[in-house]
Parts: structure tokens; C-alpha cells; sequence
């Protein structure tokens, strides 16, 4: 049997290691040599226990360590998704316009006494007079104007009405068979466009307004130029 003398403590390299068991019949196993032979066997098996450690050293270092686990992928936080645009409301219906009232219908205005002091119109046309029928007594101005065609007159006669006062025919007033101080007043024949005034004073009572021009068929009073009036 060779011995590693490398692998033996106390042995030195090179020599071939003899069983002492073997040993040639010409050396005596003495009691000696008995001895030698155990510590040699005691060596043998220190050198076998060291291989055996170091293969087993050799081993535990060979042996793979367990393999890390890889860690599980991280799961991906999922993506927020962007919350839907919220629902605007409707715009709030609008009220229509309140309705404006029409404005209101204007009376005319009323009609006013004639001022004594001012010039009452007095219109003169074919065949009639336009004017007031009702007067205050005292100081009356008649501002006469001449609408027609044909020139007229104004006069102012005390009486009751026109039917009254003495006519002849065709319905001209007879001046001459008035009472005293019943012709009142008068103005000069009007042209056809033109104006005049007449005052007068008159006292409460009744007068008529004529145009007295014309006779029988063509009398202007007969043809409806008369206008009874009431002075209070």
C-alpha cells in the first residue's frame, strides 16, 4: 500500500509504506514492534478522518445554496382613468318679457267755456255758421272768418230764436220791424278768406247770429246761415 507522505504528519515524502503485519519473516513482531504497528494504524486513520472531513467540507461548500426566488413582477397601479366631464345643467329658461300695456288711450281735453276777453271763432260758409251756443253774459269778442266762396256778415240780433224775429219771404230778417235796441251789432261784409271781430256787450237772455245778405230765393238766412244762442 503507498502512503501520501504529504497527507501524513510525521512521514516523510518518497518511501513506500510497509504494513509492519507484512514485514519479512525476518523480523520478529516483538512487543516493539507491536507498538510501532498501532501508532502507525492510529496515523492511517487520523489521515483517513481528515479526507473524509475535507470531502465533506468539499461537499457542504460545493452545494449549491438555494436559488433566490425572484421577487413577483409588481403589479402595475392601474391607471386612473379621468373622471367623465359632470353633466353642466341646462341653462335656466329665461322668462319672456312681461308684456307692456298699450299707454293708455288720451281723452281730448275737455272743452273750455269761451274766455270773455278772447276772440270766440265764429266760421261762416256756404250755407251755415259754425260757433258756441252758450256764452257768459258781459263782454263777448266774435272773431269771424270767411270760409266760402261768397262774402257774408255777421249780425248779432236779440230774440228768442230765429223764428221769431219778423222774416220775409225767402227767410231775410226784416230789420226795420225789429224792436228798439233789438239789432244788437254788426260787421261790414267778410270777403271770401277774410276775418273780422265784433264786441259786444250782452246781457243774460237769448240772441241769434245771422248772415243777412240776399233776398227771396238767395236770402243767406233763409238758405240756413242762422245760429241760435243762450247768454247766462
Amino acid at each position: 500500500m503507498k502512503i501520501d507522505g504529504s497527507r501524513c504528519p510525521g512521514h516523510s515524502g518518497g518511501g513506500q509504506y510497509v504494513d509492519p503485519m507484512r514485514a519479512t519473516p525476518r523480523f520478529r513482531r516483538t512487543p516493539r514492534h507491536l507498538a510501532v504497528v498501532a501508532v502507525a494504524a492510529l496515523a492511517l486513520a487520523a489521515c483517513g478522518g481528515s479526507d473524509d472531513d475535507d470531502a465533506a467540507d468539499d461537499t457542504a461548500v460545493e452545494t449549491d445554496a438555494p436559488a433566490e426566488t425572484e421577487a413577483p413582477p409588481e403589479t402595475e397601479a392601474p391607471v386612473e382613468t379621468e373622471a367623465p366631464p359632470a353633466e353642466t345643467e341646462p341653462p335656466a329658461e329665461t322668462e319672456p318679457p312681461a308684456e307692456t300695456e298699450p299707454p293708455a288711450e288720451t281723452e281730448p281735453p275737455a272743452e273750455t267755456e269761451p274766455d270773455p276777453g278772447a276772440g270766440i271763432p265764429v266760421s261762416l260758409f256756404e250755407w251755415g255758421r259754425d260757433a258756441p251756443t252758450e256764452y257768459a253774459a258781459g263782454t263777448i269778442t266774435f272773431s269771424a272768418s270767411n270760409g266760402g266762396s261768397f262774402p257774408h256778415e255777421l249780425v248779432v240780433i236779440q230774440g228768442d230764436s230765429y223764428e221769431s224775429l219778423p222774416l220775409a219771404d225767402g227767410g231775410a230778417v226784416l230789420e226795420d220791424e225789429l224792436p228798439a235796441g233789438a239789432l244788437i251789432a254788426r260787421t261790414d261784409r267778410i270777403p271770401s278768406g277774410s276775418e273780422r271781430e265784433l264786441v259786444v256787450d250782452l246781457a243774460p237772455g237769448n240772441y241769434v247770429l245771422v248772415c243777412n245778405l240776399g233776398g227771396g230765393a238767395n236770402s243767406h238766412a233763409g238758405l240756413g246761415q242762422v245760429l241760435d244762442i243762450t247768454v247766462s
